[in-house]
């Protein structure tokens, strides 16, 4: 399957401009209570271990026409989602911004309009069912600026925002309430705190990450105050290291946390209010004590790599006080995204970097499990990752990659 010319920013891949990746229908099906291992060829696949707790199997269905790769995902209920990326590029005409949504949980996917000056979308955030922020960049050379979408009646139109002035990208964005919401931002060279006071509302600047970070590669809030976010630090040409960042503050100040010492690349976190450590000395302060947090990627230190080294997760009950790792398993190469909306987590990226690298699911029991408590859930046996997740509940999940959606039915 010929995977098109790709063109690599800071954040590491972020469009993709030449020839089609081809649409895939039925990749796989992992059956709650069955086990087995990962079939080939055929387009279907079996579960390597059981998908309980969740409730029923992952189908897949093929994204709309036009559509080249989505990377994020969110459904701000079991059965609405929008998601993100973007769409088939050619060698005359260029990859523009693509916004894909459902209305059935995952089972079909419609096109959306959007403002034809963005260049692609990279992240998503949507507080209600009306209305959602998509983050990325204007334009199709990869100068900026950088770009906010946002809709207040579901998508029917999508307007684009003005941002501060030297914003050349927008990486990731959080809306933890409709009148809430926090991005990071490429700002003057610097990454970048911006804010605004819910889906529609003017940005502002907010605090400088520290002078370490490069990129923000994604962002969980838990309140307006309280957020944490996957960043990269460069060690050398070519080469970088992953950290999470936190603020307590809305983004003012931001403190780096201590990961665990080999720490490579990291894509994505989810954080939700949990039953936390209780007393520990969190650098976020007090308030975050409670918080369990899931931070996903590689051990690889290639700068961009995403399917490279061996997926890893950091977690924390402690609101970052203390980072615990723990290796997925060795069939994984990097994980994309992960969500710990319906309690268990659930991680998205792709197996080891060999053709096929076929996409991967992995799911926790929780947030706060360290070493062992991560398994495999199942695999798209094509050579194409999986890339963003949003998982309402037990019987509501959904997955994005590069030509494909997945979701949980019912069986």
């Amino acid at each position: 399957m010929p995977v098109a010319g790709v063109q690599s920013g800071p954040g590491g891949t972020r469009r993709r401009t030449a020839a089609a990746v081809a649409l895939v229908t039925a990749l796989a099906t992992a059956a709650c209570g069955t086990g087995g291992s990962p079939t080939s060829g055929g387009g279907t696949t079996a579960p390597t271990q059981a998908l309980a707790p969740f409730q029923g199997a992952f189908s897949t269905t093929a994204l709309p026409a036009g559509i080249q790769t989505l990377q994020s995902v969110d459904c701000p209920s079991d059965s609405r989602c929008w998601a993100v990326g973007s769409t088939v590029g050619t060698a005359k005409v260029p990859a523009t911004a693509a916004v894909a949504a459902t209305a059935d949980g995952g089972t079909s996917w419609t096109v959306q309009s959007v403002p034809a000056t963005v260049g692609y979308l990279s992240g998503i955030a949507c507080p209600t069912t009306r209305a959602c922020t998509a983050v990325g960049q204007v334009g199709t050379a990869g100068a900026g600026p950088g770009a906010v979408l946002t809709t207040q009646n579901g998508g029917a139109t999508w307007t684009l925002q003005p941002v501060p002035s030297g914003t050349t990208d927008v990486t990731a964005v959080a809306c933890p309430t409709p009148k809430a919401c926090t991005a990071l931002a490429d700002v003057a060279g610097r990454v970048t705190t911006l804010t605004a006071g819910g889906t529609g509302s003017p940005w502002t600047t907010g605090g400088a990450l520290p002078t370490t970070v490069a990129t923000a590669t994604g962002l969980s809030c838990t309140d307006a105050t309280h957020c944490w976010a996957t960043v990269t630090s460069p060690v050398d040409v070519g080469h970088a290291t992953g950290a999470v960042a936190a603020t307590a503050d809305g983004g003012a100040t931001w403190v780096l946390q201590t990961v665990p010492t080999g720490t490579g690349v990291l894509r994505g976190i989810g954080c939700t209010v949990g039953t936390g450590a209780g007393g520990s000395a969190s650098t976020t302060g007090r308030a975050a004590d409670a918080v369990d947090c899931a931070a996903v990627g590689t051990t690889a230190t290639v700068a961009g790599a995403t399917r490279s080294g061996q997926g890893l997760a950091l977690t924390t009950t402690s609101g970052g006080a203390t980072w615990t790792s723990a290796a997925v398993t060795a069939t994984s190469a990097a994980l994309q995204a992960v969500s710990c909306g319906a309690g268990p987590c659930v991680a998205v990226g792709s197996t080891v970097a060999s053709a096929p690298e076929a996409g991967l699911v992995v799911l926790t029991g929780s947030a706060g499990a360290g070493s062992g408590g991560w398994r495999q859930a199942a695999v798209a046996d094509v050579p194409l990752p999986l890339t963003g997740v949003s998982c309402r509940s037990l019987a509501s999940c959904v997955v994005v990659g590069e030509s494909v959606a997945a979701h949980l039915t019912s069986g």
